[in-house]
């Protein structure tokens, strides 16, 4: 089970600052969308030049212009990409093509799905390498066990939950055995991050 922490604020000053706090108790390291539309690329670059050794996730959620948008980032040094999986299947498929090229891969994120177990069923045909099963923040109606069933069940394909993880929840979800759990807020907005992410290194193994 891979422990994910994502670095989700605009500031990048800030986002290195805390990843040099947490980064070792983590198997990756994600650069959060609101860093990408903030810097851009230069986010991938710099916490690659950074972290060398550590994985890079760049959650992207990419909608359009998927093989120019995937080309430009896998440059940059991402090990992962994600695309919405509400988008057309053949932009999915020709920056899955374009990612391969680059050994990088790519994630489908259940965020914007019309359905969960379709599109889970349709992950593998689509040339995805992992299917993120991607909990709305503030919605209290969200039943993370039925929804982990649902996509579980449409796909053999490995899983990577997020969403509104934190010490509350983090047993539960561990319970489920997904192959990745993405942490951002609980981390980055921690009074002590360190503490914190050793904390939840602790759970997840």
């Amino acid at each position: 089970m891979k422990l994910h922490f994502t670095y989700n604020l605009p500031d990048l000053t800030r986002a290195l600052h805390i990843a040099e706090q947490t980064a070792e108790f983590a198997d990756v390291l994600g650069i959060g969308s609101l860093l990408l539309f903030k810097e851009g690329v230069k986010a991938i670059q710099m916490f690659k030049a950074k972290f060398p050794n550590k994985e890079l996730f760049v959650e992207a959620l990419i909608v359009n212009k998927g093989p120019d948008a995937v080309t430009m980032m896998a440059q940059a040094g991402a090990n992962y990409v994600s695309i919405l999986a509400g988008t057309f299947g053949s932009t999915i498929k020709r920056s899955v093509a374009t990612a391969k090229t680059f050994d990088t891969k790519v994630a489908l994120d259940l965020l914007d799905a019309p359905s969960h177990g379709q599109s889970a069923l349709d992950a593998k045909s689509l040339g995805v390498n992992l299917v993120i099963l991607h909990r709305p923040y503030h919605n209290e109606e969200s039943d993370l066990e039925s929804e982990w069933h649902n996509v579980r069940e449409n796909t053999n394909l490995p899983i990577f939950v997020t969403g509104n993880i934190d010490e509350s929840n983090i047993q539960q979800v561990c319970l489920l055995k997904p192959q990745g759990i993405m942490i951002g807020d609980a981390v980055i907005r921690a009074e002590n991050p360190t503490k914190t992410a050793r904390l939840f290194r602790s759970l997840v193994c």
